[in-house]
């Protein structure tokens, strides 16, 4: 045992350690463990290993074959859990991360398109799934950052009572994306860079609700395997309606997907292009947001973005092996080898 641990049973004791401390010491500890059991069992806790999660009955998928099921999925999900009835408002005028999250009090910048205010008030499956389809493509995020984000969505909703309103699922689902892709992947996308994406909210105001929103989570970020699965398993169950799903296929984010799958070697179509240039509603990037390159968030319907030429990797040289030298060659290499 460490001193400052003895410290105490010291003075019941003798100064010089000897076989009765010993034993004095061993009999408290275990009358302490025995003490700290009673109490265990008496307020119901049991301080046993917990039982192995149960074995999932039915076969079994790959996930990358599913993500674009479980990213219509994941859009009916959080589409159908928004409000737009004006009622929402006048019941959540005290609740201040309402009023924080609430989108039309930032439309006072400067140089703002047109296209975001107008459309603060569109909650139509066609928008949300546009608005969403738009960031994580042109962004870069996963579809398992997103599946995270609803999650994390779900905690903050259930700590704050708020609710998902027309003028604040926006706000609440770019900075719950930002949180899962800072907390899940290797290299986030910058506030910066997302407020590029969305104007809307400048890179003060998102570290502000990232921030507010990491307290009311009690920084609860960690989603196990087992809890992953299970959601995944809830969204497979979902009746998800004609028009996101018509919307998500035809969508360039679903066609990346399919290109990693044919890189991956889990597809072999071979007619499907993996250079798919981003044509957005609402935001244009031209360079690698995750990189933290600056973006152009003008969009520019007549004229497709223009995407940075990717540099081609050059061959490496091919040496000819000693085996194919004629002879001559081969002595002067032996001679050098043995100078």
């Amino acid at each position: 045992l460490k001193p400052t641990v003895l410290a105490p049973f010291r003075k019941l004791a003798p100064l010089v350690p000897g076989p009765a401390f010993c034993e004095s010491v061993k009999a408290m500890a275990v009358d302490a463990i025995v003490k700290a059991g009673q109490r265990q069992q008496v307020s119901g806790i049991v301080a046993t290993k917990p039982p192995p999660a149960p074995a999932r009955d039915g076969p079994t998928q790959r996930f990358s074959r599913a993500q674009q099921q479980l990213l219509c999925a994941g859009i009916h999900f959080f589409h159908r859990h928004i409000r737009s009835d004006p009622g929402v408002i006048e019941r959540m005028e005290g609740n201040t991360m309402f009023k924080l999250f609430f989108e039309v009090p930032y439309h006072n910048k400067e140089g703002l398109l047109a296209v975001f205010p107008e459309s603060v008030h569109d909650c139509s499956a066609i928008h949300v799934c546009s608005f969403i389809l738009s960031i994580l493509h042109q962004g870069l995020f996963s579809v398992s950052a997103f599946i995270v984000s609803i999650i994390y969505l779900s905690r903050f909703k259930e700590n704050t009572r708020i609710t998902l309103h027309a003028c604040t699922w926006r706000p609440l689902f770019l900075t719950s994306l930002l949180l899962a892709d800072k907390m899940w992947e290797d290299k986030p996308v910058r506030n910066s860079s997302l407020s590029k994406l969305f104007p809307v909210l400048n890179n003060l105001e998102l570290n502000l609700m990232e921030c507010e929103f990491l307290k009311e989570i009690e920084f609860n970020v960690l989603v196990t395997p087992d809890l992953f699965c299970n959601f995944c398993e809830k969204l497979l169950n979902e009746e998800v309606s004609t028009a996101i799903i018509t919307a998500v296929s035809a969508s360039d984010f679903a066609e990346s997907l399919k290109s990693d799958l044919s890189s991956n070697g889990e597809e072999d179509n071979e007619d499907q292009s993996p250079e798919a240039i981003p044509s957005g509603k609402f935001f244009v990037p031209t360079v690698d947001v995750k990189q933290g390159h600056q973006i152009q968030s003008v969009p520019t319907p007549n004229q497709p973005p223009q995407l940075p030429q990717t540099h081609q990797s050059t061959p490496p040289k091919q040496y000819p092996s000693p085996q194919h030298q004629p002879p001559q060659q081969q002595q002067q290499q032996q001679q050098q080898q043995q100078q």
